[in-house]
């Protein structure tokens, strides 16, 4: 049995804004021309689409919070 999701983990791939699996959710109002998918080791599906801008954000809003909890301990 496997437990999937993050604790599998994911490889990511850039790609053209037009190769996007599923351009209705994909996280990018600034028009890039490169996306990032998020690709799961289990499924071997695109799992998450986002540009390298909003992916800068989601990864400073995770150090952050890992940093908060980190100097609350």
């Amino acid at each position: 049995m496997t437990l999937g999701g993050f604790q599998e983990g994911f490889i990511a791939r850039n790609v053209a804004r037009e190769e996007a699996r599923f351009p209705q959710f994909l996280i990018c109002s600034h028009n890039c021309k490169e996306i990032i998918q998020l690709i799961s080791n289990v499924s071997c599906e695109v799992e998450f689409e986002l540009c390298e801008k909003e992916a800068r954000k989601l990864g400073e809003l995770l150090i952050a919070s890992v940093d908060k909890k980190e100097k609350e301990e």
